[in-house]
């Protein structure tokens, strides 16, 4: 055993000592007289013990600013009694005590207050700006104090004690019942409600609190479930949590222990939900202290499970997180470090909508089948997924760093379809964003992405990725490689290649690598394509159009820093030079090119020099335009100028291009359209083009389901008369279409002339006056043209080649419009016809060919007692050549011909029958080569009515011409020939002559009566110039429109005859004329050949 004293026996030593100090008859006198003042004084504080107990209270509620009142109901050696306790204004209270016990515990020293009763205590309070106010309390409750912190060694006992708080957020209503020391002990039942808590914002319906409060050697604790339901906060929102705490301060209150238990449902935040949160969570927080803005450390231990967790893209069957939180350093570095796991992972539904909109979005492309094998692929890959992976999130006052060293999300099957390693976030003011680490995707139908991130020695982040071949079907997309560049202050740039192949709308592309250069940054947003790069295409297929393998190099527009920005609004800036594409238009072969092209967005893009060619270098249909401007936005749209455009199959050009355009819905339409159309011709074989250039203003376009679908009016440029409206349909899969051309009609007169419409009607048609109107069709394939239409006038007056016509009508019918080729048997009537002698009545049967070619059929008019014939024959206007007529005339009637001929010396009578032919050399001069002229039996009669102008004949030869002055005769021919624009010679063989009536009778007539005569007669004339004049019309009828001119003929103005004449009838036409009269047999040559003269030479030469 050991020898050191015992506690008790140093007490024992201690009593000694004060024995030997202090003598027992001492103590006993000391103990006696202290018995004795204590009843006398005793006995004095009883009788004044109202008095005095009044005058502590009041020094006490004094001393701490408290005003109240109160009743003293008992003063008692062990017990006191106040009732009626207000503390503060009697008509608002802070605090109302129904009544207050206290116990005294008298002791050998000063009696100590005992246990102290609030019966029915009713606290009210606010908290405003997050401060506690209690009224009149306030001073109690915020005085300072130099002694420890802690709950007071008080005694007490609450029955029915109830509070009432209002605040910012609502009312708070308390009821507590216990009873204990407030240092240890104490033991009680407290239950809260705050119904509608909250802001307008961040509420619950309501929250409650009902549990065990208690003090463990002073330290209260809490312990009791809190139920809270109808929370909505800002878009959180929860219908019910039921929280079992247990909350534990320490006896300083410089921290508090907490153990949360968590059943929580129906919880969501924006598009994500959960149906339950459950778990536990540890909180210790250690407080600052009295230090300024000292939040002191806290730390959190969780374990949670959210079951049926929607998003979304992405539905979790579980999902849980386990691990710790600290905060230290006032909360100024915090570190979140879990594991998190979850179970039953599928593709949500909202996820597939979107794919569904983004495959809406670029159906008809290779995107939307490599979206819908993708959604596949994760549809599966993400049935009964799992998800595991371990998180660490670090702060401080730098920054914020997010560390997952790994994560992995697995198929059903076991396969991963991501998974993250050494993946690091951080986040500070100097550095800015800064990502590392490695990931992958892959997975059954899911694109095989492999990636790094990591940091260079300059401090730059470098993320090296590749995308492998992703393919369904003919579509494929793959990005073999990929760099991104993230620089200190957080700037990103990047360099890659695309590869793509597969279907566009209306067709395909493959082969398709696109470079990718760029640059990122918060400050500058992105851009595209800082310098020129070549994008290569092996094949492209739109619609018909199809191109060849082709390499273009495309970069950013003069003055741009990029071809591809964006900040706070897209802008393309693209320009290419040169561009030359080849291909195919269904069957038919094409090319693309333009000198330059500009695509800007929003601005206009623009292409300059734009060519198109379609088809077979002759059979093509050619569009060039020198510029063509566009817009992007909602519709696509703008304007084009100094187009051309032409088919080889149709001989029409169009030129002067220009008009509106836009693309919406499909389809392509140009409106307010302007061009010129005009013959083609070949420069080379130096024609002339056979029509004017026509003009068109307001013209529409639609380009839909590959048909396009124009209208047009053409006009006279100089007149604006409308000529013709014009519809066109084409149908570009096929290569056919069809052009109906309406021509309402076309007026002629002083504004208008037919050879203002086409050169072929110069030297045929002038001084026009009338309307003609018609239809036409103009139909092609690929295998050539058709043209055809039907032209008709009532009234038509015009000058001819043969002189003025009026009141011309009939149709002509095109078997070929575009060649002006029509049908056989065309017939024109015409209601008279002025070639010198007027001719009425008549009917012209002809064809047309080539525009140039006339094949006239037949010409029949009633002529001088007979008829006149214009054997079938061919004129063309355009061979440079000369041209042959043959006349014919039947039944003649000769006194008239030798009076409209102006045969002034001649006179005659009978009925002839011949031809006149007519031949024009190239410049328009012409002639009568063996024109004859045959009388009908019995003959006529023949005088010559001049007279005798030689004097020196004699008297023998004045006699004779008296005597044969008026010849009878059997049989006349007359044979005509000469220059028509100079002398015409007229020979007149006469046969069967005798003395006529009017001639000198004597011996010498009587005797030759029986004798055999001919006389052969020439005649010299110029009278036919003006018949010379009205055939060289033929190559320049304007001549006859000129005063003089219509003088000369006395055929007055061209002008539209009011009333329609009525020629007299003529006689039946008889048999043509080879029928009625043998063609020259020997013994009509041996006539005509005897050149026996009547009159020498030398008496030709008349006055």
């Amino acid at each position: 055993m050991s020898d050191a004293p015992s506690p008790f026996d140093s007490t024992m030593e201690r009593r000694s000592l004060l024995r030997g100090m202090w003598p027992d008859r001492w103590r006993w006198r000391f103990s006696l007289l202290t018995v004795i003042f204590v009843i006398v004084f005793g006995s004095a504080a009883w009788i004044e013990r109202d008095r005095i107990a009044a005058n502590l209270i009041d020094d006490a509620l004094e001393a701490n600013g408290i005003e109240a009142t109160y009743e003293i109901s008992e003063i008692g050696p062990q017990r006191q009694v106040i009732k009626d306790v207000v503390v503060g204004d009697p008509l608002s209270p802070d605090l109302v005590i129904e009544q207050v016990n206290v116990d005294v515990v008298l002791t050998l020293g000063t009696p100590q207050i005992g246990r102290v009763e609030l019966v029915r205590p009713r606290l009210y309070g606010a908290i405003r700006d997050g401060r506690l106010s209690l009224g009149a309390l306030d001073p109690v409750l915020y005085a300072e104090s130099d002694g420890p912190p802690g709950l007071p060694a008080f005694d007490i006992a609450i029955v029915d004690g109830r509070a009432r708080i209002e605040s910012d957020f609502g009312v708070i209503g308390a009821k507590l019942d216990g009873a204990g020391r407030l240092d240890g002990g104490f033991e009680g039942i407290i239950a809260a409600t705050a119904p509608g808590i909250g802001t307008e914002n961040c509420s619950v319906d309501s929250l409650t609190v009902y549990g065990d409060v208690l003090v463990d050697s002073g330290r209260p604790i809490f312990d009791g479930p809190v139920r809270l339901r109808g929370l909505d906060c800002e878009g959180a929102s929860m219908a019910s949590a039921d929280i079992a705490a247990r909350v534990e301060f320490s006896d300083t209150f410089d921290s508090f222990d907490s153990n949360l238990g968590i059943a929580a449902a129906d919880i969501g935040y924006g598009g994500d939900a959960a149906s339950a949160l459950d778990g536990k969570v540890d909180l210790l927080w250690r407080f600052g202290g009295d230090r300024q803005g000292a939040m002191g450390d806290f730390s959190a231990r969780h374990d949670l499970v959210a079951s049926g967790v929607t998003s979304a893209y992405a539905n979790i069957g579980q999902l849980g997180a386990e691990g710790q939180l600290r905060f230290t350093n006032s909360m100024s570095r915090g570190e979140w470090s879990a594991r998190f796991t979850g179970e039953r992972a599928e593709l949500a539904l909202d996820a597939r909508s979107a794919f569904a909109d983004l495959r809406e979005a670029s159906e008809g492309t290779f995107i939307a089948s490599l979206l819908a094998k993708a959604e596949r692929g994760l549809t599966n890959g993400l049935r009964d997924a799992r998800l595991a992976g371990d998180v660490t999130v670090r702060t401080n006052p730098q920054g914020l760093r997010v560390i997952v060293p790994e994560a992995r999300l697995r198929s059903a099957d076991g396969q991963t379809l991501l998974a993250l390693s050494r993946v690091s976030y951080s986040q500070s003011d100097e550095a800015g964003n800064l990502l590392t680490g490695n990931f992958f995707t892959g997975g059954a139908d899911l694109p095989q992405i492999n990636g790094r991130m990591d940091r260079r020695a300059n401090g730059d982040i470098a993320v090296r990725m590749a995308t492998a071949e992703f393919g369904s079907g003919d579509d494929a997309l793959a990005v073999p490689r990929l760099t991104l560049l993230q620089s200190a202050g957080g700037a990103i740039s990047f360099n890659g290649l695309v590869q793509a192949e597969g279907a566009l709308p209306g067709g395909k592309v493959d082969g398709l690598l696109v470079p990718l250069e760029g640059t990122y940054s918060a400050s500058a947003g992105l851009a595209i394509g800082r310098r020129c790069t070549a994008v290569a295409v092996r094949g492209l297929e739109l619609y018909q159009l199809s191109l060849d393998e082709r390499r273009v190099t495309v970069c950013p527009q003069a003055g741009a820093s990029a071809m591809v920005r964006y900040r706070d609004a897209l802008d393309i800036s693209i320009a290419t030079q040169a561009l030359d594409l080849s291909g195919a238009i269904g069957d038919s072969r094409a090319r693309l090119s333009a000198s330059s092209a500009v695509l800007r967005y929003p601005g206009p893009f623009e292409l300059r020099g734009f060519e198109a060619v379609i088809g077979d270098p002759d059979n093509a249909v050619r569009f060039a335009a020198e510029q063509l401007e566009g817009r992007l936005g909602e519709s696509m749209g703008g304007t084009f100028s100094g187009a051309s455009a032409a088919m080889d199959v149709v001989p029409l050009d169009l030129s002067q291009l220009s008009g509106n355009w836009s693309y919406q819905d499909g389809a392509l339409l140009v409106e307010d359209g302007a061009f010129r159309v005009s013959d083609r011709v070949d420069p080379a074989n130096g024609a002339d083009p056979r029509f004017e250039p026509l003009m068109a203003r307001g013209a529409s376009l639609v380009l839909e389901d590959n048909t396009i679908l124009a209208d047009a009016a053409l006009r006279h440029p100089e007149s604006d008369t409308l000529i013709t409206n014009v519809s066109i349909r084409h149908d570009l899969s096929q290569g056919t279409g069809r052009a109906d051309i309406d021509v309402p009609g076309i007026r002629f007169g002083d504004a208008l002339q037919p050879d203002d419409l086409s050169i072929l009607a110069r030297g045929v048609v002038a001084a026009a006056q009338g309307t003609i109107r018609g239809d036409g069709v103009i139909t092609w394939t690929p295998d050539g043209i058709d043209s055809s239409g039907m032209f008709r006038t009532d009234d038509f007056d015009f000058a001819a080649a043969f002189g003025p016509v009026q009141q011309v009508s009939g149709e002509i019918e095109f078997t070929d419009l575009l060649g002006l080729t029509t049908a056989p048997g065309q017939v024109l009537n015409i209601g008279t016809v002025n070639p010198g002698i007027e001719a009425l009545g008549g009917q012209v049967a002809y064809s047309l060919t080539g525009g140039t070619l006339v094949t006239v059929e037949e010409g029949r008019w009633p002529f001088m007692g007979g008829t006149l014939i214009l054997r079938p024959t061919k004129i063309n206007f355009g061979g440079g050549e000369g041209q042959s007529y043959v006349f014919e005339l039947i039944a003649l009637d000769a006194a008239t011909f030798v009076t409209q001929m102006e045969l002034s010396n001649i006179g005659a009578t009978g009925t002839f029958d011949g031809t006149i032919p007519m031949f024009f050399d190239a410049d328009g001069n012409g002639s009568i080569n063996g024109g004859l002229l045959i009388s009908r039996p019995p003959g006529g009669n023949v005088s010559y009515v001049g007279e005798l102008t030689y004097e020196d004949l004699g008297a023998i030869a004045n006699y004779a011409f008296n005597s044969l002055r008026s010849l009878d005769y059997n049989q006349m021919a007359v044979e005509l020939n000469g220059d028509l624009a100079g002398e015409i010679v007229t020979n007149f063989k006469i046969d069967g002559v005798r003395q006529g009536e009017g001639a000198s009778r004597n011996f010498i007539t009587r005797q030759l009566a029986d004798l055999p005569i001919r006389f052969n007669v020439n005649v010299r004339s110029e009278n036919f110039y003006l018949l010379a004049t009205i055939v060289r019309g033929i190559f320049d009828p304007t001549i006859f429109d000129t005063p003089a001119m219509r003088e000369s003929l006395g055929i007055g103005e061209f002008a539209p005859i009011e009333t329609e004449p009525q020629p007299s009838p003529g006689p039946e036409l008889p048999a043509p004329v080879e029928e009625i009269i043998p063609r020259r047999d020997e013994s009509t040559e041996a006539l005509l050949r005897d050149e026996s003269t009547v009159q020498p030479p030398e008496s030709d030469n008349l006055p």
